[in-house]
């Protein structure tokens, strides 16, 4: 073999394992991580976006959560303002404050347009088992972390409506099971809920069990959406009223039957609710995207009948 033949066969090897190699690095996820700043790309998409950090006391780390503030909070002539706030808890698993960052260039269009009063939008991280509590994992606290320590720095810091009337919950995916689990769970702390492709499915599953999710995931009984719903319909609807909007993808969703279960079950409980299937929408952040308008109309309105605005 000449010296131009052995040269082409080392470079093709080298091209071959540099885009294998590629690949692997393409699907390889991230290791879990408390902190995750946000990009330039993302800050300069988002203005009024900023990354913070807080020591948790139940964790013992500090732990990232981001901040959206409309235009004109920071001007001197709205320093007696009080803003309404959405916390945007993410989909998947593990954590990341980041993950849903790309959402808030639809709220800064909607408040600008006058579609959405102008509100504080608060992006947590929700932890190992994305805002949830297991027992006896010391480190999967998600849910004590942001109810017990992240609403409280929220509110300590920023100026947001202090009743519940002045805060929403939205999430989706994994993260509409936990707004169902928090939102049912603790319908003294808001007063509306958008519940995004729940794996309602999952979550039947583990009440039914009595917590099991897996065989390596076992929550405390009674921890899940369908039996929170039912306790808050039977006990606190007039104390507490909550508006409430769930969606998923039609079929090609993978969540679509245990929504359709989960709609049944809320008109059952005699909840009033918004119910929105869309079309040709598989399970992914897209959904989002189709229907934002939906989603964002929903939350205004429910702010200006919660504020007498």
């Amino acid at each position: 073999m000449n010296l131009m033949n052995r040269l082409a066969r080392v470079g093709l090897v080298y091209c071959v394992v540099a885009f294998a190699l590629e690949l692997v690095a393409q699907n390889e996820k991230p290791p879990f991580a408390w902190v995750n700043p946000l990009t330039s790309k993302e800050l300069k998409a988002a203005p009024g976006l900023s990354h913070h950090t807080f020591k948790s006391k139940i964790i013992k780390k500090e732990v990232g959560y981001c901040v959206f503030v409309p235009e004109g909070y920071n001007n001197s002539r709205n320093k007696d303002r009080w803003y309404p706030v959405i916390y945007m808890v993410h989909g998947g698993r593990p954590g990341d404050e980041s993950r849903f960052a790309n959402r808030v260039p639809y709220i800064i269009e909607a408040i600008r347009d006058g579609d959405l009063i102008p509100t504080i939008v608060v992006f947590n991280n929700g932890g190992p088992v994305s805002h949830y509590n297991v027992p006896g994992r010391p480190d999967a606290r998600g849910k004590d972390l942001f109810v017990e320590e992240l609403m409280p720095l929220i509110a300590k810091n920023y100026r947001t409506i202090e009743t519940r009337e002045g805060r929403a919950l939205q999430g989706y995916s994994q993260g509409g099971r936990a707004t169902a689990r928090i939102g049912f769970g603790h319908p003294e702390l808001f007063s509306q809920l958008v519940i995004g492709s729940a794996g309602a499915a999952t979550e039947k599953r583990i009440q039914e069990t009595g917590g099991i999710e897996n065989e390596n995931l076992v929550f405390a009984p009674g921890d899940d959406m369908w039996t929170y719903a039912e306790i808050y319909a039977k006990n606190f609807t007039k104390k507490f009223p909550m508006e409430i909007f769930l969606h998923v993808g039609d079929e090609l969703d993978s969540n679509y039957e245990g929504n359709i279960a989960y709609d049944r079950f809320l008109t059952h409980l005699e909840l009033d609710h918004t119910f929105v299937v869309i079309p040709d929408q598989k399970h992914g952040g897209s959904a989002y995207v189709k229907i934002h308008d939906k989603i964002i109309g929903f939350q205004n309105d429910a702010f200006r009948k919660s504020l007498g605005r």
